[in-house]
């Protein structure tokens, strides 16, 4: 009886790496036109996703952990986000040395515009695959997801 080879840990990696590689270029021009205009820099993007996972307030200090920035870094991001109205800012109740931020309206906006960018393109993609194709890749992502052990999709800690 002759087995089955098993596909690579390496091989399959390559894979969906190039997967993903497609999907990110399909999707880079959907989510520079959300973005377009804006001058936002990586940090900034990143504290507005964190904000955004989070829905409550955080502390300018609690941003800076999550983030893995300085103090110093997350503050500068975090003036840049306010005054784009992308974030409110606003002196913490018990200590007015601690500053508390949270997603504006427009920031929430913004975020899901990005998030929808990303699954119009995910969409374009499948939409070029056969109903074959579509249906075998739902079949065999279907037990990889319902699985127990996977990262969690956000790991800010909200």
């Amino acid at each position: 009886m002759q087995l089955t080879p098993v596909t690579s840990v390496e091989s399959v990696t390559d894979q969906v790496m190039d997967f993903l590689s497609r999907l990110k270029k399909s999707g880079e021009a959907h989510i520079l036109g959300v973005a377009r205009g804006l001058d936002l820099s990586f940090s900034q993007m990143r504290a507005l996703f964190v904000l955004y996972d989070c829905h409550d307030e955080l502390a300018v200090h609690e941003l800076a952990t999550r983030l893995g920035l300085s103090m110093a870094t997350a503050g500068r991001a975090v003036q840049g986000l306010v005054r784009t109205d992308m974030v409110t800012r606003r002196e913490d109740t018990h200590d007015r040395r601690v500053k508390r931020v949270r997603l504006s309206e427009h920031g929430r906006g913004f975020v899901n515009g990005l998030l929808q960018a990303h699954r119009d393109a995910v969409r374009e993609c499948l939409e070029s695959l056969s109903d074959d194709e579509r249906d075998r890749l739902s079949q065999a992502l279907l037990p990889i997801l319902a699985r127990g052990d996977m990262p969690p999709a956000t790991t800010t800690g909200c």
